[in-house]
């Protein structure tokens, strides 16, 4: 079982990286579009693998990441965002993939991360 927290602020980007996530083995996925939001995401159920954009609405999502980590312990990270650059480095760090999303590369980063 690998739950997975998705943090990403397009609805339409989370739902297509929700569904490739799912076919590359998430067993069950939550979803924040904001840094807020992704705390008490994992508050209420300890992610097992985060995927995160790095600028949302609110926060952002190394920042997210980060308070998690120092909450829950070590989790996987995979960064999906239009602005690598922005997360060079990022703290806490992770596999950074740009968008517009690559299936296959995000399926295999996936795997190779995820806990499964």
């Amino acid at each position: 079982m690998c739950h997975v927290l998705v943090i990403e602020d397009d609805w339409l980007i989370a739902d297509h990286i929700m569904s490739v996530i799912e076919r590359a083995g998430a067993t069950s996925i939550a979803q924040a579009d904001t840094e807020t939001g992704a705390m008490e995401s994992a508050g209420a159920h300890r992610p097992q693998m985060i995927v995160s954009d790095v600028r949302l609405h609110e926060g952002t999502g190394p920042r997210a990441v980060q308070r998690i980590i120092a909450a829950y312990g070590d989790i996987p990270v995979m960064f999906i965002t239009g602005t690598p650059e922005a997360c060079v480095p990022c703290d806490p760090p992770g596999v950074v993939l740009t968008k517009p999303i690559d299936e296959t590369v995000v399926i295999d980063t996936f795997r190779s991360l995820a806990p499964l």
